[in-house]
């Protein structure tokens, strides 16, 4: 079988690494850019087929990242990929300094008022990519594709024809 890279993968990867291309970088968020490259050589990208409608509660959930504040929480869930603490506190290094901008777009799924989920979204051109799913145990989205779903309509994927992506650990399907 013939892995397929598809091009909105590079232009995500391509974005992140530009978030700690400045000037004057901290040594921490380079260390967390290495670490989530290291991630990356896990990953595949396969082709995803809208499911089923999501519930109001599920899509009422789903917020935007677009202040600082909620980047933090992001950050947060998406060090919980690994388990030394040390990589933890770079990856949220690396993630805090995203400055929101296309073509890529951060969400955060809340249940009781805590923020359980997390996902990128790229697109480009007739391209998306759903990526850093991560979605620790909570009622409101008792699976990874829930999550995924309301974030897609969230984002109004479900209303134009693009194809849509999804980055997900080698061998291990996020949709069940």
């Amino acid at each position: 079988m013939t892995q397929v890279t598809p091009r909105v993968f590079q232009v995500k990867n391509s974005w992140l690494w530009q978030q700690v291309d400045v000037k004057f970088p901290t040594v921490e968020s380079l260390r967390g850019r290495d670490c989530y490259q290291a991630l990356l050589a896990d990953r595949e990208v396969v082709s995803l087929t809208l499911g089923d409608a999501v519930t109001d509660g599920q899509l009422e959930g789903v917020f935007l990242v677009d202040f600082h504040r909620l980047t933090v929480m992001f950050a947060v869930l998406q060090s919980t990929l690994v388990q030394d603490e040390s990589a933890q506190s770079d990856l949220v290094e690396f993630f805090t300094q995203i400055i929101y901008s296309e073509p890529c777009s951060l969400y955060l799924g809340f249940a009781d008022s805590v923020p359980v989920a997390a996902a990128l979204v790229t697109k480009e051109n007739n391209e998306v990519l759903v990526s850093d799913v991560v979605v620790k145990t909570n009622l409101l989205y008792p699976s990874c594709a829930d999550f995924i779903q309301a974030v897609l309509q969230k984002s109004g994927v479900v209303q134009t024809d693009a194809h849509i992506w999804l980055e997900q650990p080698i061998g291990k399907s996020l949709l069940g």
